[in-house]
């Protein structure tokens, strides 16, 4: 009786476990399509009004680093959903995948910083111009 109450915890558990890998997941994704809609309403804003090719092309930018931010964000949702499904049942297979899917998405979350840093120093460099010229 007691090891069949022991199986059933552990089964409840393990359900519970793949609940809420489930929902972060659903985080992870529904933090990256709000992204999108973000920067999909800046860009069409943008897009909507005439501007010079410059003033264009630094908005742009922001929005592109914006849209980084949310994409970043919603990895790490995905990233940590992955782990724990991994602990939930640690075969090998599930542990060479896991290893895979979390070095490119560090690397995707490396160069998507780099370029959101990149973004932010261009504007740090545009607001320093306008308050000192």
């Amino acid at each position: 009786m007691g090891e069949l109450l022991g199986l059933d915890i552990q089964a409840t558990f393990l359900t519970l476990l793949n609940m809420v890998v489930t929902v972060i997941n659903l985080m992870g994704v529904t933090v990256v399509l709000w992204g999108f809609v973000v920067a999909a309403i800046g860009f069409i804003r943008l897009k909507l009004h005439h501007h010079t090719t410059l003033f264009f092309l630094k908005e742009a930018n922001k929005i592109r680093a914006i849209l980084g931010i949310y994409i970043l964000f919603g990895l790490e949702f995905m990233i940590a959903a992955d782990i724990i499904h991994t602990f939930i049942k640690p075969t090998q297979e599930d542990l060479i995948v896991l290893g895979t899917i979390v070095a490119i998405r560090t690397v995707i979350s490396y160069f998507l910083g780099r370029e959101v840093d990149d973004a932010r120093r261009d504007q740090d460099f545009e607001n320093k111009q306008k308050t000192s010229g």
